[in-house]
């Protein structure tokens, strides 16, 4: 398989087989080696990939490498490697790209839901440093006052309703040092086998959708 051109799913099997034998420092750079070579379209969504090193460096990269089209990995990544509060307020008075990131990464601390994808339903990630519910709205507020695009809004307007999920304390699912582990064998972490056994049958009823479509089109 051309690694350059695979999407998460293409890369899953060989970056647990870099995890397995290697650690998370080796795949780390084997895995920004490949997204720096990837075009954007593919970047984007692989960038949720190195949440699952576990490392800080991790974070640092997508930071400095976070780009459009910004989808929801990124934020959703940044999540997982346990952003603080204090750097997603950075991140929102800055460019467009990282005003983004920061609201979807914010987003991403609600509560697990069926919706999500299951590593993120299981890992659970926390908001650290949370502010004050005053502090958290007026921070969204500046963003709206200061030329916030459609994108925005709407995700100032989704974490608005969550707000008390996503500041109110609580324990993580699995530790940012534990990814690794999650990637590698979710079977270790509590809930896991209920996560994975809803979104299989989630999964099947999908499949399921699709071939009686086919089937009927056939007809």
């Amino acid at each position: 398989m051309d690694l350059l051109q695979a999407d998460s799913r293409g890369l899953s099997d060989p970056m647990a087989e870099m995890l397995e034998n290697n650690g998370p420092e080796a795949t780390f750079d084997w895995l920004i080696d490949i997204l720096s070579q990837q075009r954007p379209a593919l970047r984007s969504p692989n960038s949720k990939l190195l949440a699952y090193t576990g490392l800080s460096e991790a974070l640092i990269w997508i930071e400095n490498n976070i780009e459009s089209p910004v989808t929801t990995h990124w934020g959703e990544g940044a999540a997982l490697l346990g952003t603080p509060w204090g750097k997603i307020k950075e991140w929102l008075n800055s460019d467009k790209s990282k005003k983004i990131m920061a609201l979807d990464t914010l987003y991403a601390y609600r509560l697990p839901a069926p919706n999500m994808a299951p590593f993120a339903q299981i890992a659970a990630p926390v908001l650290e440093d949370a502010p004050s519910i005053e502090e958290f709205e007026a921070t969204l507020n500046t963003v709206l006052e200061n030329g916030a695009n459609p994108r925005m809004r709407q995700m100032v307007e989704a974490i608005m309703d969550r707000s008390l999920e996503i500041l109110t304390p609580r324990e993580r699912g699995v530790s940012v040092e534990d990814l690794p582990k999650l990637f590698l064998d979710p079977d270790l972490f509590q809930n896991s086998n209920e996560v994975l056994t809803r979104h299989e049958k989630v999964l099947s009823g999908i499949r399921e959708s699709i071939k009686n479509i086919i089937n009927g089109v056939k007809k």
